[in-house]
C-alpha cells in the first residue's frame, strides 16, 4: 500500500511538470511574436509616416493646382459670359439679317406672284418670250433673288406698261376655235382687247397661259362689231371696239345664247307656250284689221243722216248708210230704217238684235283671247315646278358641289316663266284693248240709235 502512494503521487505530478514545460514555450513564443509585432509596428509608423509627410506634400501641390484651376475656371467663366453675349448678340443680329431676307425676299415674291397674275391674262405676254421662266425663278421659295433678277422684275413691268399702250397687228399663229394651231392676222389694242382674222371669219383672241399663245374664242361677235374691225384691218377706220374689262364684256356677248337657244333653254314646256303665241298672233291680226274697218260713224255723216231723217228722206239715209259698209254702226242703223213705220217697241226691238248682232262680231275671239291670256302663264307656272324638280333630281343624283349639274333645272324653272309671262302680259293688254274699242263701239252703236229711233217709230216713218 506504501508503494502504491507514491506512485499513484508520482502519476498526478507527470502531467503538471509536462504542463509547465509546455507553459513555458508558450511564453516564449509570445515573447517573440511580441517583439516582432513591436518591431513590425515601429516599421509600420515609419512607413506611415514617411507616406503622410508624402501625402501632406501631395495635399499641398493639390491645393495649390486646386486654387490655380479654380482661377483658371474663374476666367474661363468669364471669358464664356463674355463669348455667350458675343453670341447672343450675333444671333440676333444674324435673325435680323434673315428676317430682313425673308422680309425682301418676300415683298419680290409677291411681286412676282402679282406679276405673273397680270402676265397670265394680259394679251402681251404672247408677244414676249421667257416672261413666265424668270418669274419662276423669282418665286422658287429654296433660293434668295439674286440682284440681276430682282432688275429683271422692274425691267418687265416697265417692258408690260410699253406694250400696253401699243396697237399691233402683225400675222402669227394662233389656236382656233376648233383647238387647232392656225395661222392668220391678229390685231392688239393695247391690252384690252385682241381680234383674228383668217379669211372672211373674224373672232375674239384671248391669252392662254398653258399653251403660251392667243387662244381664239368659240361663239360669234356681233355684226357691228365684226364690221368695225374688219375696216380697222383695212385701214378705213380710225376706232376701233374696246373691252375695258379685259374681255369680260365681249366674253359675256359671244356666249350669250341667241333666242332660239335660250327658247330651248326652257325645255318641252315652252313649245306650247309658243304655239299660244301664235294662234293670239292670228287673232290679234284680225281684230286689227277688223276694227280697222270698225272705225266710229264720222260726226258728219252723223249729222247729215239726222237732217235727212228729220225731213223724212229715207231712201237718200240708206244710201248714205250703205256707203259706210261693213260699219257695225252703219249696219244697226240699217236695220232700225228696215223697220220704220212700225211701233216703237218693234224699232227699238230690231234695233237691240241689230246691236247684240253686232256686238258679237265686235267681241268675237276676245275671249278665246282671255283664255290664252290665262294659259300662257300658268303653263310657264308648270315649267317652274318641272324645273326645280329636274334641279332637285341633279342635286340628289351629283350632289351641289358642280352648279353646273342645276343649271339645266334652273334654266328651264326661269325661262319657261319668263316666257309665258312675254307671251301672257300681250296678249292681256291687246284683250283690253279690243274689249275698250268694242265698248266704245257699242255705246255709239246705242247712242246713234236713240237718235234715230224717234223718226222711225208708227206715224213718223213714212218714205219719201
Amino acid at each position: 500500500m506504501k508503494r502504491i502512494i507514491p506512485i499513484f503521487v508520482l502519476l498526478l505530478l507527470f502531467p503538471v511538470v509536462s504542463f509547465a514545460q509546455d507553459l513555458q514555450q508558450v511564453e516564449r513564443g509570445i515573447e517573440r511574436e511580441r517583439l516582432q509585432a513591436q518591431r513590425m509596428e515601429r516599421e509600420t509608423r515609419l512607413r506611415i509616416e514617411r507616406e503622410r509627410r508624402g501625402l501632406t506634400s501631395r495635399i499641398s501641390m493639390l491645393k495649390k493646382e486646386i486654387a490655380g484651376l479654380k482661377a483658371e475656371i474663374e476666367r474661363l467663366k468669364g471669358q464664356f459670359l463674355e463669348l455667350q453675349k458675343k453670341e447672343e448678340r450675333l444671333q440676333l443680329e444674324q435673325a435680323q439679317s434673315r428676317q430682313e431676307m425673308r422680309e425682301l425676299a418676300g415683298v419680290v415674291r409677291a411681286a412676282a406672284k402679282d406679276l405673273e397674275e397680270i402676265f397670265a391674262h394680259s394679251l402681251t405676254s404672247a408677244e414676249v418670250e421667257g416672261r413666265f421662266e424668270k418669274l419662276e425663278l423669282l418665286l422658287n421659295e429654296r433660293r434668295f433673288p439674286a440682284f440681276e433678277e430682282i432688275k429683271g422684275l422692274v425691267d418687265m413691268c416697265f417692258e408690260e406698261m410699253r406694250l400696253s399702250r401699243q396697237v399691233v397687228k402683225r400675222e402669227g399663229r394662233f389656236i382656233s376655235p376648233q383647238g387647232e394651231w392656225v395661222e392668220g392676222t391678229l390685231l392688239r389694242a393695247g391690252k384690252f382687247t385682241a381680234y383674228w382674222r383668217r379669211g372672211g371669219e373674224i373672232g375674239f383672241l384671248t391669252y392662254g397661259k398653258e399653251n403660251r399663245g392667243f387662244l381664239a374664242l368659240s361663239g360669234h361677235l356681233p355684226w357691228a362689231v365684226k364690221r368695225n374691225v374688219k375696216k380697222y384691218m383695212e385701214g378705213k377706220a380710225d376706232c376701233l371696239y374696246l373691252d375695258p374689262s379685259g374681255g369680260a364684256a365681249l366674253r359675256y356677248v359671244i356666249r350669250r345664247p341667241n333666242l332660239y337657244e335660250h327658247l330651248r333653254s326652257g325645255g318641252p314646256i315652252v313649245i306650247p307656250i309658243l304655239l299660244i303665241g301664235v294662234v293670239a298672233a292670228v287673232l290679234v291680226a284680225e281684230r286689227f284689221l277688223f276694227f280697222r274697218k270698225a272705225r266710229p260713224l264720222d260726226d258728219e255723216v252723223a249729222k247729215r243722216l239726222i237732217t235727212l231723217a228729220e225731213g223724212g228722206q229715207w231712201q237718200r239715209c240708206e244710201g248714205l248708210l250703205r256707203e259706210a259698209k261693213g260699219n257695225p254702226v252703219a249696219n244697226v242703223l240699217l236695220e232700225g230704217l228696215s223697220a220704220r213705220g212700225k211701233t216703237q217697241e218693234v224699232v227699238e226691238a230690231t234695233f237691240d238684235e241689230a246691236i247684240l248682232k253686232e256686238g258679237m262680231r265686235l267681241t268675237h275671239f276676245l275671249p278665246a283671247l282671255k283664255i290664252l291670256a290665262a294659259i300662257a302663264p300658268l303653263l310657264g307656272l308648270l315649267g317652274t315646278v318641272t324645273g326645280i324638280i329636274n334641279t332637285f333630281r341633279a342635286i340628289t343624283v351629283y350632289g351641289t358641289g358642280d352648279p353646273r349639274m342645276m343649271s339645266g333645272g334652273i334654266s328651264e324653272a326661269l325661262v319657261t316663266t319668263q316666257v309665258g309671262l312675254a307671251v301672257a302680259i300681250p296678249i292681256m293688254f291687246l284683250y283690253t284693248y279690243f274689249e275698250s274699242k268694242a265698248e266704245k263701239v257699242t255705246t255709239e252703236m246705242e247712242e246713234k240709235a236713240a237718235l234715230l229711233l224717234p223718226f222711225l217709230k208708227e206715224g213718223d216713218g213714212t218714205s219719201r
